[in-house]
C-alpha cells in the first residue's frame, strides 16, 4: 500500500467533551456539557427554570434572563458549559438526587408561554412513592 496517497487528519479534540447529555449529580446539581451549551447558544442566558411533571416523571429546563436557577458558566472556547444547583427543586418534589443521578439526552420542544424546553425523562425507580 501507498501511505503517500492517505489523507490524514489532525485530532484535535483532547479533553473536550462532546456529549449532548445532560447530567444530574447526587449532591443536587445539574450540569450541561459543551457541545449543548454551544449549540444552543446557552452562553447568552443567566438563569434555568425548571417544570417538572410528577406523574410522567419528566423534567423541564428553560434557558432565561428574569427567573430560576442562576446559572454557574466556565471554561472557555469549545470547553465553555455551565451547571447549576438546585436543591430546592429535588426537596420540592421529594426526589432523591442519588436515585436521578446520571446522563439524560433531552428532547427540545417550544411550549406556547414558555418557550424552548429541554425535556429529560427520569426513569420510574427515580420517582418518589
Amino acid at each position: 500500500m501507498n501511505y503517500e496517497n492517505l489523507n490524514l487528519e489532525k485530532f484535535s479534540g483532547y479533553g473536550s467533551k462532546v456529549s449532548r447529555k445532560i447530567s444530574i449529580t447526587k449532591s443536587f446539581s445539574f450540569g450541561i456539557p459543551p457541545a449543548l451549551f454551544k449549540e444552543n447558544n446557552i452562553d447568552g442566558f443567566e438563569k434555568v427554570a425548571l417544570f417538572f411533571d410528577k406523574k410522567a416523571g419528566i423534567i423541564g429546563l428553560n434557558f432565561n434572563n428574569n427567573e430560576g436557577f442562576k446559572l454557574a458558566k466556565y471554561g472557555t472556547g469549545d470547553k465553555r458549559a455551565a451547571s447549576f444547583l438546585a436543591r430546592s427543586f429535588f426537596t420540592g418534589y421529594g426526589l432523591d438526587p442519588a436515585k436521578c443521578k446520571g446522563r439524560y439526552v433531552p428532547d427540545k420542544i417550544n411550549r406556547e408561554g414558555i418557550g424552548e424546553l429541554f425535556l429529560i425523562n427520569l426513569e420510574s425507580k427515580a420517582l418518589p412513592e
